[in-house]
């Protein structure tokens, strides 16, 4: 049977005037042509040069939907050789009397959350956003009384949590709360869950119906609007100025659900949300009967004098649902964070929990509440504290110095980040290609609504040690020097 050579596969799939990026377009269309079978396995693909140069589409975009489908196991590569189709895929063709599907395999909200943007692939390397330093946990600390909780002891531990989660563990993260952040809540109203998108998934499940709208900030945490789409919901990014989310009255629709902020240290630019629009953010969430959704994911390594009451203690009318974590407290590994509900939706809130992921690991449960308890959490809090502020000041001094009036930095001296602001040429695809050569992975500040230029990046230091990070940010401009170099030589 007559071949058709990917080249025009690709040309005759692409829609150039659709406003999908082409390379989430040349993701879905290898990918699919793979799923159903016209890519049979050990089938060789043209060259990213070649494909790039019969397609009319960059290189770099090629090179990038290679190395992702590589990743996830559809495509390998022989070194020297070229990149095939995997062996181990196995093509979702119909066999047999079986029925042709004749729609998507993946449901519409399927299709949007495998095609939005995920987490690194590794939780490493230099400027991962997020990632906590663990070579300064106390494991040693932590694997004792971990170990205590996994003997024949506490067998008891072995089953399903209790609904919310371990009570001595909602105990301690209530009295916590109450010294940290001046919350007053009943354990009853802690619901223990296992990441920070498993809150949002529960919050999203329990309380909206499909084609209801959620408000988030611009630019968003990359999680919220995959999470808030793949529950059918409509995503309005709304854009941030120096006070925090500029949320107006006429900006919300009828079947509006839910306001999404980060009010202490906005992900990713650092903004705090001042007094007068936490007040204005829970007037409107009175007047159109909103669900607010306060993330406080790194409360604990802010470092300025300035203390904010949080959205939590402010509400009057039972409108916000808190969320808070250990994976930037202690390590990201955990995936151990919390919801304070209000007293109201706290029993549906435990059932609904229950019903849908039968949550249980107990014995870690256990082993927090007794690290907290003990005092070792808040002694790890406060040596973290100091080592992140030096960290902080030390990158921001040097990256000026490296870089100069080249890049600006976002504003304040909180948590493990800090959004840089590049004067290149580069786009983010480009210097992605040239970081990953020298083991870099950085995250791109996307704007929903941009309004300047240049290549807008969240820079981690949190994981970086202190004698390392200027060896970095001198890493990080070589980056730059041979971006910009290929740049030129390419004509670009």
């Amino acid at each position: 049977m007559f071949e058709i050579p990917l080249a025009e596969l690709v040309l005759e799939k692409l829609n150039r005037d659709d406003k999908t990026p082409l390379q989430r377009q040349l993701y879905q269309i290898i990918h699919d042509l793979i799923n159903n079978g016209k890519l049979p396995p050990d089938k060789k693909l043209p060259s990213s040069r070649f494909l790039s140069k019969e397609a009319g589409i960059s290189r770099i975009t090629v090179s990038l939907v290679y190395e992702r489908l590589v990743t996830e196991g559809y495509l390998y590569s022989r070194e020297g050789s070229g990149t095939y189709v995997s062996k181990v895929v196995t093509p979702l063709v119909p066999s047999g009397n079986a029925p042709v599907m004749k729609s998507w395999v993946y449901s519409e909200r399927g299709a949007r959350l495998l095609l939005s943007e995920s987490s690194p692939p590794q939780p490493k390397g230099e400027f991962v956003p997020g990632i906590p330093d663990v070579s300064e946990f106390p494991f040693h600390i932590w694997r004792k009384i971990l170990g205590k909780y996994y003997s024949k002891k506490y067998l008891h531990l072995s089953g399903y949590a209790e609904s919310g989660g371990y009570v001595e563990l909602r105990k301690a993260i209530a009295a916590y709360l109450a010294i940290s952040r001046s919350l007053q809540c009943d354990p009853d109203q802690i619901i223990v869950t296992f990441g920070t998108p498993q809150s949002l998934d529960l919050c999203t499940r329990l309380l909206s119906d499909p084609g209801q709208q959620a408000y988030i900030e611009d630019p968003p945490y990359w999680a919220t609007e995959s999470v808030f789409e793949a529950g059918g919901l409509k995503v309005n990014c709304i854009p941030l100025d120096e006070e925090g989310m500029a949320l107006e009255d006429g900006m919300i629709a009828a079947n509006g659900k839910f306001i999404y902020v980060t009010p202490s240290h906005q992900y990713p630019t650092g903004v705090t949300m001042s007094m007068e629009r936490r007040e204005k953010i829970l007037a409107l969430a009175r007047k159109h009967q909103l669900w607010v959704i306060e993330d406080d994911y790194d409360c604990e390594f802010r470092h300025d004098d300035l203390h904010l009451p949080s959205l939590q203690s402010l509400d009057q009318g039972n409108h916000v649902i808190y969320f808070g974590t250990f994976s930037k407290s202690m390590f990201s590994g955990l995936r151990l964070s919390y919801m304070v509900v209000p007293p109201g939706l706290a029993p549906a809130m435990r059932r609904a929990i229950s019903n849908l992921y039968l949550p249980g690991m107990l014995q870690l449960q256990a082993a927090l509440a007794e690290f907290i308890n003990e005092g070792h959490f808040y002694r790890h809090i406060k040596k973290m504290r100091a080592i992140y502020f030096e960290r902080g000041a030390l990158f921001r001094q040097r990256l000026k110095a490296v870089f100069g009036n080249k890049v600006t930095l976002s504003q304040g001296n909180s948590g493990l980040h800090l959004m840089a602001r590049f004067n290149t040429l580069l786009s983010f695809e480009q210097f992605s290609l040239c970081a990953r050569r020298h083991g870099m992975i950085v995250r791109q500040v996307k704007f929903h609504k941009p309004t300047e230029h240049g290549l807008c990046l969240v820079l981690g230091y949190g994981g970086v040690p202190t004698r390392d990070i200027a060896g970095a940010v001198d890493r990080l401009q070589q980056v730059f020097i041979e971006g910009e170099r290929g740049l030129f030589f390419s004509g670009a």
